[in-house]
């Protein structure tokens, strides 16, 4: 390579001075021609525009010698040129812009503003590439107020107004439709939009469903309104808001709610932002509320204060007063049987459970929902036993249950499941932690574990097995690989058969983390790119997806045929997906990658 000539040297040191001198849109007086040789042309551009890709119009506000091979800028056509650089500046800012647009979803939910963006950039490029200044320029001034349009568009169609709907009720419960309406007959299927009410009467409850699968339970006499529900359709996060007027009522947000959503709880004169998925108000009216937290954090502001309350615990608070300091609730009482299941035959059954000091009194729910939110029945008693009378066939679902001296309500009890059988019927068989016909587990070995009738004979795939004189069994299988067809029969001592088909499904790496992480396979490597990227795989269902990246973390539940995915960006560091399971919160497998920035 030949040396460059010192006076060649010097040039290119007084062009680099001057461009680490001068800010890109900084105008001076320049009063002298400026001669250049062609492969100094760039540079030019840089310092006069701003931007080395416009060098077409340097070379169109410029004279040429072809037998230097030079070119020489007028001091007017350098002025132009600087005038330039401010909308060149301002074209970099917009597509700073329109890329954040662009991973929000404008290519979907603004698609026809973004066309005309991206005709606009298209033009003013093409204005560039003709050495067209004065086109270039009209276009950079259409720009940001296009941009405007999409990203107003945008946010317009993501997020949209979706309605409650009213998915199950006992007793009389009415509707009002705004704030000014009459309260009216509401049936199952209404639903409830912004500003509407809900009442509920005597021995009325309610439950309103949320688009995210989280559920408001509204006990009896109790009056709340809607405030907020809407939802953003790129990652379908709920803003939800809920005033409490008076009574009381439970919030059970879905997994996704907890950690996508915005859901905000005023009762008295708090405002709770939930962070959790078992949330417990109650009012007095506008003075006074029992706040009761059962998982995760609810953070609660009134009169200006603002305390966090974690799980299980509690605060009052109260009209012109300080919120009470975080109290720890009382603990779930636990139940007098030696087993949560129960076969009987009577119409009867006394329901004990153990003491728990400083009580003032206990409530028990019973209900044919393992939600507690259909048919429930509630009674609230100082003492440790209530004798539930009228049992129906079938299942019936107990809990319990203490309130404490301030009002404040504790955890629930596990819940206790009494069965109502007749001697004609077939012995029920109930597996425990099985979803539809299926039992999850990482080992090679699993205990099946469940509850028939006490004297009934058991059977798993021919082999006999022992039920205890509470109807409990257990029977432990080993070799397990992929999926194993177990058969349990059960027969009473008059002959009737049950017969239950299960699947015990071993999860294996190969299984769970058979899927793509941007262009990576899972399965086969432990690095992947940095930056916005979409996952999709289908296990098994009952499972949840953990996906930890740094400070961020996001839980997806797979859904009834097992399917889960997310959209989310990586961030660079490390990244950990795990499965758990959705009930026990078991962890089956985690794995380790490395997110590396993409260059």
């Amino acid at each position: 390579m030949d040396r460059a000539s010192p006076d060649m040297k010097y040039r290119y040191l007084l062009i680099s001075l001057i461009l680490f001198s001068v800010e890109p849109g900084e105008i001076y007086a320049q009063q002298n021609p400026l001669t250049f040789q062609s492969q100094d042309l760039q540079l030019i551009a840089q310092r006069y525009t701003g931007s080395t890709v416009n060098w077409p119009l340097v070379i169109e506000m410029a004279s040429h010698d072809v037998d230097k091979n030079s070119f020489t800028l007028e001091p007017s056509a350098i002025l132009q040129l600087q005038n330039f650089a401010e909308f060149s500046s301002k074209v970099n800012e917009q597509q700073k812009r329109i890329s954040d647009l662009i991973n929000s979803g404008a290519t979907v939910f603004a698609a026809e503003e973004y066309a005309a963006v991206k005709e606009i950039i298209s033009k003013y490029s093409t204005s560039i590439s003709e050495g067209e200044l004065d086109q270039a320029i009209g276009y950079a001034g259409q720009l940001e107020q296009a941009v405007d349009e999409m990203e107003s568009t945008l946010m317009n169609n993501r997020i949209v107004d979706v309605q409650a709907q009213l998915s199950k009720k006992k007793g009389e419960v009415n509707k009002r439709v705004g704030l000014l309406g009459s309260w009216s007959d509401s049936f199952i299927g209404d639903l409830f939009k912004q500003s509407d009410g809900i009442r509920t009467l005597i021995e009325s409850y309610a439950t309103l469903s949320f688009t995210d699968g989280s559920d408001i339970q509204v006990n009896p006499n109790t009056i709340a309104v809607i405030r907020k529900s809407r939802i953003d359709k790129l990652n379908n996060a709920s803003d939800t808001e809920i005033t409490l007027e008076d009574g009381g009522l439970l919030a059970k947000l879905s997994a996704a709610g907890k950690d996508r959503s915005t859901y905000v709880l005023n009762a008295g004169p708090s405002r709770t932002e939930l962070k959790t998925q078992n949330f417990y108000a109650e009012t007095e009216g506008v003075e006074r509320a029992k706040l009761s937290n059962y998982d995760g954090e609810a953070i609660i502001n009134s009169n200006d204060i603002t305390i966090t309350i974690q799980k299980n615990q509690g605060t009052i608070v109260e009209e012109g007063k300080d919120p009470l300091q975080p109290v720890e609730l009382l603990p779930a009482p636990e139940l007098d049987w030696s087993s949560a299941d129960t076969l009987i035959n009577e119409e009867e059954l006394l329901f004990a459970f153990r003491e728990i000091d400083d009580a003032a009194n206990y409530r028990v729910q019973y209900s044919n929902s393992p939600n507690f939110d259909g048919q429930l029945t509630e009674v609230t008693t100082t003492e440790t036993a209530v004798n539930i009378e009228n049992l129906p066939m079938g299942m019936t679902y107990v809990r319990v249950q203490a309130t404490d001296q301030l009002g404040l309500r504790g955890p629930f009890s596990k819940t206790a499941r009494i069965i109502r059988n007749v001697d004609n019927q077939p012995p029920p068989v109930f597996v425990d932690n099985i979803r539809g016909n299926m039992l999850l587990t990482s080992g090679d070995t699993y205990a099946v574990e469940g509850v028939t009738e006490p004297d009934a004979v058991l059977t798993m795939n021919g082999k006999r097995v022992s039920v205890a004189s509470s109807g409990r069994f257990s029977h432990t299988l080993s070799d397990l690989s992929g999926e194993t067809d177990v058969k349990i029969i059960s027969k009473d001592p008059t002959g009737n058969v049950s017969e239950l088909d299960v699947i015990i499904a071993r999860l294996t790496e190969d299984r769970l983390f058979d899927f793509n992480i941007g262009k990576a396979s899972a399965l086969q490597s432990n690095r992947v790119k940095a930056g916005s990227t979409i996952i999709s795989s289908k296990a098994y269902n009952g499972l949840k997806v953990i996906i930890s990246n740094q400070q961020q973390s996001r839980t997806i539940a797979t859904d009834g045929q097992g399917r889960w995915g997310t959209k989310i960006t990586f961030i660079p560091g490390e990244l950990t997906i795990a499965f758990k399971d959705v009930n026990t919160d078991q962890t089956y497998l985690t794995k380790t990658f490395i997110v590396e920035a993409d260059q």
